[in-house]
This record gives structure tokens, C-alpha cells and sequence, in this order.
């Protein structure tokens, strides 16, 4: 039961014990911009399988049932099953909406890859179960618009890909909620139709993008060559045409990714063409997938003389089992490469005011600053904290719709994934500011974690604290909270 007095209750630290509807608190497991996820029991059944409990940091979010009503209409066993929703009354008497939904026991994918190898197969198969499930989302006419490797959860059990937080989510009848100039999800994952139309449309301050399919798509490009190569694909510059109209020329993709094998690259690389028609459907995707995941027979060469007959020819195995990086033949998956960042400096003393804001894509610091205020705002998210719920259609696989077990799991915290531009620790692993502490390769500011939501670049939780990224002098603190209107 909880020790905390009642007066202490606050929605982002719930003592182990406390009481929501018929769930009882079990556990802490993670945090994002706009909820805290826990792990709970049945109140009356303290021993029974767990669930995973998303409650909202603000009262009344209208983004929580939002996400319900979107789950409640999937079912996809890459997406975990949505329960019910409700609401928790604060000592203060303030409500804040929760979703109840099924806990995952996994890893976040990027996590998952950097600990163990995997095979060409295994990949194949994990991307497999990612497409399918973005087949059920947009059967709905829904987008998810946050695809990216913090909301994938490797499961332990089956090494299968399940895609969770569902919180920027869009369906067509939806409520919309994230402003007119604002864009939902994470920057590194956006595509480049959507910076486009930001830049075609700088002074219009009304003028809304409307995710589609293809920008889910794109940003299961992005994390597939993210994974894979641990490099993310890179902006060419922006220019405008003689009507005035901006265009792209093409997606800069790292040198590593033509280490993979073909049949696994080119659709990749599809997925990261710059025009939303050349990326293809997702599911044609998903049956390529399918196809390479399957085990590949090799075929006995015939003998140029007359053979006594044997038993049984030897078989090798297919290539598709060879673990990653693991000598592997030239055709194979390339072992993980040391990530470099995907957004370069690009600004030039001849470059247009518009060019001149185009900062968090390999362009400037005016959008780099609105890119990272992004995830704060309602619609926006670089690293929420949530599981899912339930997908739509069946997959054409039996293998990908096998029955789901009935045990609800648990999912872990990874490292802050680092953003373009941060401040990176000395050779001694030192930061620049006393206040700064390393994590992951780059240098961090803690805050408290009440403040972790209203942070303007992305505050990621770890461990039960708050970080943001540390920025170089001269651009905006991440640390400070959003203007007020």
C-alpha cells in the first residue's frame, strides 16, 4: 500500500500501491512529454498479469482519448491490445484521463541491436511485422506520425517488433490538436514533403500539413537505416524553382547502407525516396520482407563427371541465419557503423531568408529551434512515453498473426538518443559546463522531472530523471519551458 500522504499524490510519481478506478499501482516504468506509464494489477488480484497504465501529466489531456478511441479500432499482433480507459481524480480534485493497454516485456529497437547480432532474416522479419502493422493503421485512414526506434519494442519471447505510442496518432474524424505551425513527432523523422510545404509556407502562419501514409513510410525508412547502419539519411539543400515553388533534389543516405544486402537495400531506399509517390505501399513493402524472411534453400551444383550416389547431399544454411557481423558474405547485412549525425551545418552567405531557416534538417537554426520546440508543444514528441494498443487487420503471414499470449509484459528505458547538433563530451568523456553530464555519446542537462514535459528540446527520462540536450552557446537553451501565448 502507499506510504505517501494523499496531498503528495502527483500524477508524474505515484507511489507503488496507489489506487486508479480497479488498478492498483505496481510499478514505475517509464516517462514522456505528456504522459507517465506504470505497471499495474487488478486491485481486487495483486497477483494476476500485469498491464501497462499511460496516465496524462496535464488534467483533461483530450490527446488520451484520442489515443483510446484509436486503439480500440486495431488489431495487429505488432501492436499491443488496448484494455480500457478511465479517469484518476487527484487529491486536488483535478482528473487526469488514463489508457490501460498491454505491457510488452522488450526493448526499445535501438537498444536491442547495440546488445546482440541479428540475422538478415530476423531483420527482414521485424520489418515485416512493422509494415503490417502500419497496413492495419492506415486501412483506419489513421496515421501514426511518430514512427521511430523508441517506439518499436523488440519482445523478449519472440524477438518480435511491436509498435507502440499511439499518442500523436490522427484518425479522420479526430480532434485536431496540434497547432497550425507545429509539427507532430520527432524531427529526425520527418519527411521531406512536410519541411517543404513548412518552408513554402513560412509567413502563412495558418497553414496546416496533413500527415499521410507516406510520411509513415518515410519515417520507417529512416529507422530502418538508422538501425542498420546506426547513420541516419541527410537532406540535400532546398531551392526554389522558377516559379517560386521549394524543392529537394534528393535524401543523402549513408555510404554504410550500400554495405546491405541488395535485396534488403532497395527497398529501403525506396522508403527514403524524397517524392511521397516513388516510396511505394506499405504493403508491398511488407510482402518484400516476407519474401526475404523466408529461409532460403541452396541448390546442389550438378558434378561435371558421374557421381556415385549419397545419402543426402550436404546442405549449408542459408545466409539468412548467419548472425550479423559475423563474417558474413559480401551480400550479407553490414555489421553497425558509429552513427554520424544526420543534420549538417549548411547555411552560405547567398542563401535566401528561407533557406537560412531551414536548421534541424541539415539547414539552420531559426527551424531548428521551432523543429525542437515541436515535441513540447500539444502535438509534438521526441521521446514519449506510452504502449499501445490494438491493430486493425490481420497480416497475409500466418507467421506475423500467430495468437498473442496472454501475458501482458514490461518495456525498459534506453540511453537518450542524442539530437543533430549537441554538444559532445571532450576525449576525456568531460562536458564544456559543470552543470552538463555525459549520456550516450553527447552532454546533457538535468532538470527536474515536473519540468521534463514543458521542456522545449525534448526532454527524455532515465532512471526516474529528466534530461535535455545541451545545445553550443549562441543557440536556445533546451532547459527553458515554452513561451507563453
Amino acid at each position: 500500500m502507499s506510504s505517501a500522504p494523499p496531498s503528495s499524490l502527483h500524477p508524474a510519481a505515484l507511489p507503488v500501491g496507489t489506487l486508479l478506478g480497479c488498478w492498483r499501482i505496481a510499478g514505475w516504468a517509464g516517462r514522456g512529454s505528456h504522459g507517465v506509464v506504470y505497471r499495474a494489477v487488478p486491485a481486487d488480484r495483486e497477483h494476476a498479469a500485469p498491464v501497462a497504465l499511460k496516465l496524462a501529466l496535464l488534467p483533461r489531456n483530450p490527446r488520451f482519448a484520442r489515443e483510446a478511441e484509436l486503439l480500440s479500432r486495431l488489431r495487429n499482433g505488432s501492436i499491443p491490445r488496448f484494455w480500457e480507459q478511465g479517469e484518476w481524480q487527484s487529491p486536488s480534485g483535478d482528473f487526469f484521463p488514463y489508457v490501460i493497454m498491454e505491457w510488452v516485456d522488450g526493448l526499445p529497437l535501438y537498444a536491442w541491436a547495440r546488445q546482440q547480432p541479428f540475422s538478415l532474416s530476423q531483420a527482414s522479419q521485424m520489418l515485416a511485422h512493422l509494415a503490417r502493422a502500419l497496413q492495419g493503421i492506415h486501412a483506419q485512414g489513421a496515421v501514426h506520425r511518430d514512427v521511430k526506434g523508441d517506439n518499436i519494442l523488440v519482445r523478449r519471447m519472440d524477438g518480435r517488433a511491436m509498435l507502440i505510442d499511439f499518442g500523436t496518432g490522427l484518425y479522420p474524424e479526430a480532434e485536431t490538436l496540434t497547432p497550425p505551425d507545429a509539427f507532430p513527432g520527432t524531427p529526425a523523422y520527418r519527411s521531406p514533403e512536410s519541411g517543404l510545404f513548412e518552408l513554402q509556407n513560412l509567413r502563412a502562419r495558418s497553414a496546416r500539413y496533413r500527415a499521410g501514409p507516406a510520411d509513415d513510410l518515410y519515417a520507417l525508412g529512416v529507422t530502418a537505416c538508422r538501425w542498420l547502419t546506426s547513420e541516419y539519411p541527410q537532406f540535400s539543400d532546398p531551392f526554389q524553382d522558377a516559379q517560386g515553388l521549394w524543392r529537394m533534389e534528393s535524401v543523402k543516405l549513408p555510404q554504410a547502407l550500400a554495405q546491405l544486402e541488395p535485396s534488403l537495400r532497395a527497398p529501403v531506399q525506396r522508403l527514403l525516396s524524397v517524392r511521397p509517390e516513388e516510396r511505394g505501399s506499405v504493403q508491398q513493402f511488407a510482402e518484400e520482407m516476407e519474401r526475404l524472411a523466408r529461409p532460403r534453400p541452396v541448390l546442389a551444383v550438378p558434378a561435371a563427371e558421374p557421381s556415385p550416389p549419397v545419402p543426402s547431399p550436404e546442405v549449408k544454411p542459408p545466409l539468412s541465419e548467419v548472425p550479423v557481423g559475423q563474417k558474413l558474405p559480401a551480400d550479407s547485412v553490414h555489421p553497425r557503423r558509429t552513427a554520424r549525425w544526420m543534420w549538417p551545418a549548411l547555411a552560405t552567405a547567398a542563401a535566401s531568408l528561407a533557406v537560412a531557416l531551414w536548421a534541424s534538417w541539415g539547414v539552420l537554426e531559426q527551424l531548428s529551434q521551432q523543429f525542437s520546440a515541436l515535441s513540447s508543444t500539444p502535438g509534438g514528441s521526441q521521446s514519449d512515453a506510452g504502449t499501445a494498443g490494438l491493430g486493425d487487420t490481420v497480416s497475409t503471414a500466418a507467421s506475423l498473426d500467430a495468437p498473442e499470449p496472454s501475458l501482458p509484459t514490461v518495456a525498459e528505458e534506453s540511453l537518450p538518443e542524442p539530437i543533430p547538433g549537441q554538444t559532445q563530451p571532450d576525449s576525456k568523456g568531460r562536458c564544456p559546463l559543470r552543470r552538463q553530464v555525459a549520456l550516450n555519446g553527447a552532454c546533457w542537462v538535468p532538470i527536474e522531472p515536473e519540468e521534463c514535459a514543458a521542456a522545449i528540446a525534448n526532454g527524455q527520462l532515465f532512471r526516474g530523471k529528466c534530461y535535455v540536450p545541451a545545445l553550443p552557446r549562441g543557440r536556445r537553451s533546451t532547459s527553458e519551458p515554452n513561451p507563453k501565448p
